[in-house]
């Protein structure tokens, strides 16, 4: 932001500068170049670099030989020739100006693009940057589950779901994260918030024994990490036969009823 920031302020402070200068030949010596220049800028805003380029070339060569058949059409003495090539190079140098730092700026803008897109991909939702986005949860419950239909292993879900009534949502969260990197496998269980409101577990190869186990650790864990007398969720372990997403959908609708 800070770099999108310096480039803009350069950005203006040069087209001031410019127009300013050429306003002021224009007064002593006026011409057409003012009227063709400010709607080249403004065009150029919405093309690529390219065309935009190829603008560039074209007006500076275009201005040239206005200038020069202007010279020649009026007999311009060497004050007034004089004064064109000032006011050439001054509106040459503005719309180089521009075309370098719109390009610029367009570049600032396609990084930030890339990297808020990066960013998305991979923390996803999640606020805490120890889960796996919601959609990388899915993505890789699917490959799990997928091995284990294979070897026929059974797995199952713990799904906990805040009160209403809670208000520190964040805290919580965090909470169960940290709770749950203690107590369950690394690389082998898996964790995801699936909203504000929703903290998922996924418990591979195990039974309705070890996931109730699994599950009594876990409340075991985060017991001893808060202070209020009942917990702010509600939870169940429940079994996963087609995939979490369908679990947890059924549960939603099981909810609603």
């Amino acid at each position: 932001m800070r770099r999108y920031n310096g480039s803009l302020f350069l950005l203006l402070v040069l087209f001031g500068a410019a127009g300013y200068g050429l306003f002021l030949l224009e007064r002593s010596a006026p011409t057409p170049s003012v009227f063709i220049l400010l709607p080249l800028l403004l065009v150029m805003t919405f093309l690529n670099g390219r065309k935009n380029f190829l603008l560039l070339i074209a007006y500076t060569l275009g201005l040239g030989f206005f200038y020069l058949i202007l010279s020649w059409y009026t007999d311009a003495s060497n004050e007034a020739q004089l004064l064109y090539i000032e006011q050439h190079l001054l509106a040459s140098l503005l719309i180089f100006l521009y075309w370098l730092l719109l390009r610029h700026l367009r570049s600032v803008f396609e990084e930030n693009q890339y990297l808020t897109e990066r960013v998305r991909t991979l923390e996803g939702y999640s606020e805490t940057p120890q889960l796996l986005s919601y959609s990388e949860f899915l993505d890789r419950t699917d490959f799990l589950m997928a091995g284990a239909k294979r070897r026929n292993e059974t797995n199952y879900l713990i799904h906990l779901r805040l009160k209403p009534a809670v208000l520190n949502k964040k805290s919580i969260m965090q909470l169960l994260t940290v709770a749950g990197l203690r107590v369950f496998r690394a690389h082998y269980d898996v964790m995801s918030q699936r909203n504000k409101f929703e903290f998922l577990i996924f418990l591979q190869n195990t039974d309705t024994a070890g996931a109730n186990i699994a599950c009594e650790r876990f409340l075991g864990e985060v017991r001893a990490q808060m202070t209020s007398i009942h917990y702010p969720f509600d939870i169940e372990v429940l079994p996963v036969k087609q995939s979490v997403e369908a679990t947890v959908r059924h549960q939603d609708e099981e909810v609603v009823r």
